[in-house]
């Protein structure tokens, strides 16, 4: 005689005799309902035909190897809640010491700042004999174009007056973002990494307990962050 462990109905009967076993919500037996329903089993058991050992076994074994991992899962979801609160009391008590630091971090945004240094830093995985920048602002409208030149392999650096091509300037605490392209002496394309940088201003955190560093109007997600430094 074969009872369902899970989906079942928790009723079994046979001879007109019924044994009954409690479920939790779901259709989902808890250790308690499976006891119910193997202890049915044994006494409803046809004499002539009983439980072997062997399935005995197999269905103790299932229901053991569900109950461990329904209680690896619990305990999962109970280190992920930890590590959440441990990560933000860290970060908690660092950001009263990293307000006021400088940082570099993947990507490819820049503030300019009226009276500070807004310079502009960009990697080149090879040499390259030309180098172009173009700036845009917010609407996505280009303000300034610039040729480098030619550029060694390794961390570059452009210092910009928050002028434009034609008439105009940059205003203090606007955003703009910025691209590199590069090619060699044969006209291949020279691969290169974008950084933005500027000082912390509020440290934030997201969804998740995602840390985030303000540098003024930008946001820069810590993950993406490589380089903390003292600066003016």
């Amino acid at each position: 005689m074969q009872i369902p462990l899970v989906g079942g109905t928790g009723n079994t009967s046979q001879s007109g005799q019924s044994g009954q076993s409690e479920s939790v919500p779901g259709g989902e037996m808890d250790k308690q309902a499976f006891l119910q329903l193997l202890v049915t089993q044994m006494r409803h058991q046809d004499p002539m035909d009983p439980m072997k050992g062997q399935e005995y076994a197999a269905q103790l074994a299932q229901f053991s190897s569900v109950e461990q991992l329904t209680n690896l899962n619990d305990r999962f979801d109970q280190m992920q809640q930890s590590n959440v609160q441990l990560s933000r009391s860290i970060s908690n008590t660092l950001a009263a010491t990293i307000v006021g630091k400088r940082i570099q971090a993947v990507g490819n945004a820049v503030a300019y700042n009226e009276g500070e240094d807004t310079s502009i830093r960009f990697n080149l995985e090879n040499a390259a004999k030309e180098v172009k920048l173009t700036i845009r602002d917010s609407n996505d409208q280009v303000v300034k174009t610039e040729n480098l030149g030619s550029m060694l392999a390794g961390e570059q650096e452009y210092q910009w007056n928050g002028r434009y091509n034609l008439l105009g300037r940059a205003d203090d605490g606007e955003t703009f973002t910025y691209t590199i392209e590069a090619t060699d002496r044969e006209g291949n394309k020279v691969s290169t990494n974008t950084f933005t940088q500027g000082k912390i201003s509020a440290v934030e955190y997201g969804n998740g307990g995602q840390l985030y560093f303000l540098l003024g109007n930008m946001r820069v997600s810590a993950g993406n962050v490589h380089r903390i430094y003292d600066g003016g």
